[in-house]
């Protein structure tokens, strides 16, 4: 596999790819991370942080859905376009008036790491702009969203 300094433990391995440790416990359970049990604990290969059971997934630990379309019941319902999910909306810019937070306080307020946090904020997944300085703010109506509500603290 890898030299010794390139094994991480579950929850190393769970900062650096943004995701619970207990999803990482599972995905290694389901095979989709390949990893080896060494005095007790599980050491994953630094290179598993780009498998597609990471990288893909929509949810952490869950692989990405596929696009499903509603099957028409009678004729009224299809003449109708099939609306998309709620997750594939996009996220409108609220008004700057709006609250918002700092990473270091959106990361103390959710089970994210700064890394996670910012890797969605690539995505899109959540929303927030980088100020003059550089420093994030977050909006907060992502507070709202059923992703991030469930990793509240």
């Amino acid at each position: 596999m890898a030299k010794k300094d390139q094994f991480l433990t579950t929850s190393e391995f769970a900062s650096q790819a943004g995701i619970p440790a207990s999803s990482v416990a599972k995905l290694i359970k389901e095979g989709k991370i390949k990893a080896e049990k060494k005095s007790g604990k599980w050491m994953i290969a630094s290179n598993q942080l780009n498998a597609k059971a990471i990288m893909g997934s929509s949810k952490p630990g869950k692989p990405a859905a596929k696009n499903k379309t509603a099957t028409p019941i009678d004729k009224k319902t299809a003449a109708k376009k099939p609306s998309l999910p709620k997750k594939e909306k996009p996220i409108k810019e609220k008004k700057s008036a709006a609250k918002t937070y700092t990473l270091a306080e959106f990361v103390g307020m959710t089970y994210l790491t700064e890394f996670g946090v910012k890797e969605w904020l690539k995505q899109g997944r959540i929303a927030g702009k980088q100020g003059a300085g550089g420093e994030w703010e977050l909006d907060a109506a992502n507070l709202d969203l059923p992703d991030i509500k469930r990793l509240l603290r």
